[in-house]
């Protein structure tokens, strides 16, 4: 259920975090490195702020298309590469209520009615009925942000997304390290069965089991979330590469983008993208070098143009 994701995705992630930063950094990293602790706990809160600064820009960060925002100027500017519809070069944002649609399909690469919104929407931008609005270059919806990934908030995505995995690597490695140091000679690998350690502590067979079971849960939890970063994570990157969104992939869009890797970083995360890995910025200090309504630097597809239903993904 995509409401039930939504509704409590954040929470988890963040239990999750909180967890693994207290253990790791007041209890695991001192009784493992006594000597060399501080160092470890830097690189740790390190970890911390990129992920928390990043996830809140996301969240916070609105890709949606706002007509009031729309450079309407724009619309009169060429050369076009896709078409635009009549209606809007004639009368700009003309409502789609005050519109004559004559089709329920629409050319992909063309200006579309959003019958949610009732507006007519740029290429490549769509409605997502969680975030209530049309998305400008939506790539998906991410449950642990409660918010759409798009053209303003794809950079913190990345961002946030690299130092999950580094974070999960880091806690992956030193968590095993401390449970084979201070707890492998109590347990057996039955209690690497998830609530089994709890119930031998309450037998009586150990009362540090009771620990290690909150650490096996907590555990398989940092691991389903290391897959599922890392995942994303390459699928992001690939996106990037390419040129082409998540909709455009799932969907097999065809989509050319010529440019080189280094325009296409640019367009991402503004001019100075080295920087966005080291201190995130909002957007409007470092905007992306794109244009979100005409991608004049895309080819148009020689095929037959893909279509789009008017009821939205």
């Amino acid at each position: 259920n995509p409401y039930f994701l939504h509704q409590w995705m954040p929470y988890f992630f963040f239990g999750e975090v909180v967890f693994m930063y207290s253990v790791g950094c007041f209890f695991a990293l001192p009784r493992l490195y006594p000597e060399t602790v501080h160092i470890h706990q830097v690189i740790g809160t390190f970890f911390l702020y990129e992920i928390v600064v990043n996830w809140w820009f996301i969240h916070r960060t609105d890709s949606s298309f706002k007509v009031s925002e729309y450079p309407k100027e724009k619309l009169a500017t060429g050369p076009y590469p896709f078409e635009v519809p009549e209606i809007i070069q004639q009368n700009k944002l003309v409502p789609i209520i005050q519109a004559h649609i004559n089709t329920s399909h629409y050319p992909y690469w063309q200006w579309s009615p959003c019958l949610s919104c009732k507006w007519w929407r740029p290429p490549r931008c769509h409605h997502c009925k969680l975030c209530g609005g049309c998305i400008l270059k939506r790539d998906h919806h991410c449950f642990f942000a409660r918010n759409c990934i798009g053209l303003k908030n794809l950079r913190y995505f990345l961002v946030f997304l690299f130092y999950t995995c580094v974070a999960c690597a880091f806690t992956v490695f030193h968590g095993v390290n401390f449970l084979l140091q201070f707890y492998w000679a109590d347990m057996s690998y039955l209690d690497l069965v998830p609530m089994l350690s709890f119930l031998r502590s309450i037998l009586g067979s150990n009362t540090t089991l009771a620990q290690v079971g909150v650490m096996v849960i907590m555990g398989y939890g940092l691991l389903a979330l290391s897959l599922l970063s890392f995942m994303h994570f390459i699928d992001a990157c690939f996106s990037l590469v390419v040129g082409k969104t998540g909709f455009e992939l799932e969907n097999n869009i065809d989509v050319k983008d010529p440019r080189s890797v280094t325009k296409k970083l640019q367009s991402v995360f503004g001019p100075h993208w080295q920087y966005a890995f080291i201190l995130p910025t909002p957007y409007f200090l470092s905007p992306a070098i794109e244009d979100p309504y005409n991608w004049s630097y895309l080819i148009p597809p020689k095929k037959k143009n893909p279509v789009i239903q008017l009821v939205d993904p």
